[in-house]
C-alpha cells in the first residue's frame, strides 16, 4: 500500500465518511449539517481515514478523527491530527475541545489536557457532539493553539 493522499472532503465524499465512523463506532451525527471542516485521506478512491473541525469563532471542536482499521498504525491518525490543528490555526481558532470515549491516551501523548467537560461554553456546546452524540462520560480534552 502507498502513502495515503490526504485533502478536503467533499459532499460526495459524506457516505464514506459515515461508514468509516460507523465502522469505528463513532457517531457521524451531525456530519452533514456540522459547520464542520473535512479531511480525508484517500488510498485511490476508498477513505481510509478522516477528521474534522467544526469552527466557533476562536473557539473549534475536533470531531471524527478516525483511520480505517487496515490503515491503522501507519501513522495516518497523526497526520490527520497534524493537518486539521494547521486547519484550526489557519481558520483563527485559538482553543480546540474534543470528545473522546476511547483515545483520551492518544490525545494526550500529543499534548491535549484533559478538562472538565462545564467548562466548555460557547457555540462547541450546540454542537451535536455535546448534544448527546458522545456521552456524558467521554472526556472532554482541550488543547490551545498558538
Amino acid at each position: 500500500m502507498s502513502a495515503p493522499v490526504i485533502r478536503t472532503a467533499r459532499a460526495d465524499d459524506l457516505p464514506g465518511i459515515a461508514r468509516l465512523l460507523e465502522e469505528s463506532s463513532l457517531s457521524a451525527e451531525g456530519l452533514s449539517d456540522s459547520p464542520g471542516h473535512f479531511r480525508v485521506a484517500l488510498d485511490g478512491t476508498d477513505i481510509v481515514g478522516t477528521v474534522g473541525i467544526e469552527h466557533y469563532g476562536s473557539d473549534g471542536l475536533l470531531r471524527s478523527l478516525a483511520v480505517a482499521p487496515s490503515w491503522r498504525s501507519r501513522g495516518i491518525g497523526d497526520l490527520l491530527l497534524g493537518q486539521a490543528l494547521e486547519d484550526a490555526r489557519e481558520l483563527g481558532i485559538r482553543r480546540l475541545v474534543l470528545l473522546t470515549t476511547t483515545a483520551a491516551g492518544y490525545f494526550a501523548r500529543h499534548g491535549w489536557r484533559v478538562i472538565d467537560r462545564a467548562s466548555v461554553t460557547g457555540g462547541a456546546t450546540a454542537s451535536s457532539q455535546f448534544r448527546g452524540a458522545c456521552p456524558g462520560t467521554a472526556t472532554c480534552m482541550e488543547m490551545i493553539l498558538s
